[in-house]
């Protein structure tokens, strides 16, 4: 389960960085922080429209937020039991 956690946690930052990357890219575009695609898949840029963050903060609260989101998850998940026929 901490591996599917740990897993859940790299795709928020690979997706966070691939904002911050897409946004370096189209740098004076100022209406980019109203998009909705961003508020969903980056939860962390609602945060920022009110507290300034780097670009490290918003990467790492992003891998937070989507490490929160697996671990509901991974909790909701039915367990699976293996049995073995001998």
């Amino acid at each position: 389960m901490k591996r599917r956690i740990t897993l859940w946690a790299l795709l928020g930052a690979v997706v966070a960085s691939f904002w911050v990357l897409f946004g370096i890219a189209t740098a004076p575009n100022p209406s980019m922080t109203h998009w909705t695609v961003i508020a969903i898949t980056a939860p962390a840029s609602l945060l920022g429209q009110s507290v300034p963050l780097t670009y490290y903060a918003f990467i790492l609260l992003n891998a937070a937020f989507y490490a929160l989101l697996g671990l509901a998850a991974e909790t909701l998940r039915p367990r699976t039991t293996r049995r073995f026929s001998r």
